[in-house]
């Protein structure tokens, strides 16, 4: 499972944004910096009556690329023996993204 999005933000204001928890998060999670992605593990939903609690947490490969006045944000699921999928559907991603970057998703066609 893989998604694509922009933001109209800087890639470095993107890399600081996403390293801090605000009010607007719709999950807590946790940021990983690798060599040359990020990891996102998302804990826990946000004023959410769902859970994560007995689930697997669902982890993301992130990548970010310098697009000048914008940043495109690439994100996939990291599949696991246990975890063939995410407990996390699509549309709750892409609300993830919206609120945290301001980032809009981007169809294959409009890559």
């Amino acid at each position: 499972m893989e998604f694509y999005y922009e933001s109209h933000y800087a890639i470095d204001l993107c890399r600081e944004y996403i390293k801090h928890d605000n009010v607007y998060d719709k999950f807590s999670y946790t940021w990983e910096e690798n060599e040359d992605h990020f990891l996102i593990t998302f804990l826990e939903f946000k004023n959410s009556i769902r859970s994560l609690q007995n689930s697997p947490k669902p982890t993301f490969k992130v990548v970010f690329e310098d697009l000048g006045t914008k940043t495109g944000i690439h994100v996939e699921f990291i599949k696991a023996f246990l975890q063939p999928t995410p407990f996390v559907f699509p549309k709750e991603s892409d609300e993830f993204w919206k609120r945290k970057l301001d980032a809009e998703k981007i169809s294959s066609e409009q890559k």
